[in-house]
């Protein structure tokens, strides 16, 4: 059983009205007229974050796409003067004895490359190291504006919460869970 001392009481009560102050100085400070309009921003934000995670997802898919046909372009490339001399071999048989890894290393990144490309071409690696540079920038830029929405709203959620105690409202706030892994 613990017993609360007088002196731990108004620590507690001290405690308390430094957050209440707090939470008034930042309800003066941005402007919020009523709880309303710091529920609607709240739900705005809410919207712009769950956006914002879905572009940065989306740059992470891409990013993931463009890195797999650099890969498969490079293997490609390097087994492709082995695969060469394979078509022209008298005794393929032979041959595809003497290098089983070469030629099935060059036929499955040319099966993806073929399954990727709408034309038949191969893609340029110049080209892909390029978007794979922009994919990058955009994926920090994706980043930096999903952690701004976040960690905002995480504020916003609190001073809300927060005002819902001053006022004695029965309303408990949950932390919003995001969907999928968090960002970090």
């Amino acid at each position: 059983i613990y017993i609360l001392t007088p002196a731990y009481a108004n620590k507690v009560k001290l405690s308390n009205l430094q957050n209440m102050a707090k939470t008034l100085s930042y309800v003066q400070e941005h402007g919020y007229e009523t709880l309303e309009s710091m529920e609607e921003q709240l739900a705005e934000l809410k919207g712009q974050t769950s956006s914002s995670l879905k572009e940065l997802k989306d740059t992470e898919a891409r990013l993931r796409q463009v890195n797999e046909q650099i890969h498969y372009t490079g293997q490609y490339l390097a087994n492709k003067s082995v695969y060469r001399q394979f078509c022209r071999a008298k005794h393929k048989g032979q041959f595809r004895e003497e290098h089983p890894a070469e030629i099935a290393l060059y036929e499955s990144a040319r099966k993806f490359l073929q399954g990727q490309s709408a034309d038949g071409r191969l893609p340029s690696i110049k080209l892909l190291k390029a978007e794979k540079e922009q994919l990058l920038h955009k994926k920090k830029e994706a980043r930096k504006t999903y952690h701004y929405y976040r960690d905002y709203q995480k504020e916003l959620n609190t001073v809300c919460s927060n005002v819902d105690k001053i006022l004695g409202q029965a309303r408990t706030r949950q932390p919003e869970k995001q969907k999928g892994a968090d960002i970090s």
